[in-house]
């Protein structure tokens, strides 16, 4: 899982505004509308419902320790979707806080495991699953906007990428699985219709992609020369380095954003993205 660090979420709280708009003007869903769909619920079901639970948000100082604010972005999150959100005391007394003290969601993390919890039906969301599911869904709106093929490339095949090549497999995208290990790719695409497998060595024989779904743990593989001009990305924490590091698109400050920069290699390249900055493979 991607660890992050304090400046990854500093500042969250304060760029919902900007984040919403650009969302928006991606997808033309706001974060909790796109998350309704991501779970196939009516949004304005999903909408009153947020409001009558509570979300308790638990400090974990196992393996490498606290990240300073993380809890506290979890809480901002789900605030502002709109739950009663509160950060719980560290550990253990903050899971005894959680299914005692009158709340009905739980959010975690530690260095291997991200998990929200439902204490009243008992239902564990992991975030790597969940996190794949969401960057596929956004990444069909973006595409359905701008009247794009259903045909997408994702990188890794890890718990992000499979959910992510899932999703956009079961809404009728031909899907090319992309891992470093092709064995790893070829076991995930088994049992989905419409998943090709491949390896970074065969990109350069496919003809160029519309949509990709960036779910790589590394930086060391980013494929921009793969893109068609009009292209729609998204991508996590580690995609935004990869990008960043190359030079080809420009980032803001932000650090939960969505972006459309005006180019990449070239004035001929326009791509759409939306940069998500939790992610977990």
């Amino acid at each position: 899982m991607t660890r992050l660090t304090e400046n990854d979420i500093a500042g969250i709280e304060a760029e919902w505004a900007t984040y919403e708009r650009r969302l928006e003007e991606l997808t033309g869903d706001d974060l909790l509308t796109l998350a309704a769909r991501t779970l196939g619920i009516d949004p304005e079901t999903a909408r009153s419902g947020v409001r009558e639970l509570r979300v308790g948000a638990i400090p974990i100082s196992s393996g490498e320790g606290l990240i300073g604010g993380f809890a506290d972005s979890l809480a901002s999150i789900a605030g502002h979707l709109g739950f009663e959100a509160d950060v719980l005391p560290a550990d253990v007394p903050g899971f005894q806080l959680a299914k005692s003290g009158g709340f009905d969601l739980f959010i975690w993390a530690d260095d291997d495991t991200y998990l929200a919890e439902n204490i009243l039906t008992g239902t564990v969301g992991e975030n790597g699953r969940a996190t794949g599911r969401g960057f596929a869904t956004a990444l069909i709106r973006m595409a359905a906007r701008k009247r794009l093929d259903k045909r997408a490339l994702v990188l890794g095949a890890g718990p992000v990428g499979c959910a992510g090549a899932e999703t956009l497999a079961l809404a009728g995208y031909e899907v090319f699985l992309c891992d470093m290990d092709g064995e790893k790719a070829r076991a995930a695409c088994g049992a989905l219709s419409g998943c090709t497998p491949c390896t970074p060595d065969d990109l350069s024989g496919l003809p160029l992609f519309e949509c990709l779904l960036d779910a790589a743990p590394t930086n060391d593989f980013f494929p921009l020369d793969r893109l068609a001009a009009g292209a729609c990305l998204a991508y996590g924490l580690s995609g935004r380095r990869k990008a960043q590091a190359s030079g080809t698109i420009p980032f803001s400050s932000a650090r939960l954003s969505c972006f459309s920069p005006p180019h990449s290699e070239g004035p001929d390249r326009p791509f759409s993205v939306i940069a998500i900055s939790r992610e977990a493979d």
